[in-house]
Formats: C-alpha cells, sequence, structure tokens
C-alpha cells in the first residue's frame, strides 16, 4: 500500500475513533478538525467531480466509496476519456 493512502486512513481512523470514543483536551478538537474537515471535503471532491467518478471503472456507489475515502488520489487514477 501506497504510504499516502496509509496517511490518509490513519487520519480517518483518528477521526473516527473520536467520534465513537472522544478523546480529551486538545486532541478532541485536533481530531474533530481533521473528522471533519475531511469529510466535508471530500463530499465536495464528490459534487464537483461526479462526471468524472461516474467515468471510473468501478461501480458508481464504489467509486464514490473510494472518492469519500481518499479524495484527489483516487480521482488522478481514473483515466480521462
Amino acid at each position: 500500500m501506497k504510504l499516502i493512502y496509509l496517511i490518509t486512513l490513519i487520519l480517518w481512523a483518528f477521526g473516527l475513533v473520536n467520534l465513537f470514543e472522544p478523546f480529551n483536551g486538545i486532541t478532541f478538537y485536533l481530531a474533530s478538525i481533521i473528522f471533519y474537515g475531511l469529510l466535508i471535503a471530500h463530499l465536495i471532491e464528490c459534487i464537483v467531480y461526479r462526471d468524472k467518478i461516474l467515468q471510473s471503472k468501478d461501480t458508481p456507489i464504489i467509486a464514490f466509496g473510494m472518492t469519500i475515502l481518499f479524495g484527489v488520489i483516487y480521482l488522478s487514477s481514473i483515466k480521462d476519456s
């Protein structure tokens, strides 16, 4: 697995753990900002790049899921027609 994928998954995991079992102190706020920032950014990417995502060889559910998880990293792997 590429390092950039691993870093992205670690950031998502950090935010999700905080969501279900909140951290104490400043770590709570840091994890919340990371989680909600990633979520909002990737949801915006799904809206902006909808047509490109639908051109993917993957099914739409998988393609949008990968965009939510990895964002631009996944979008760059989709070949332009």
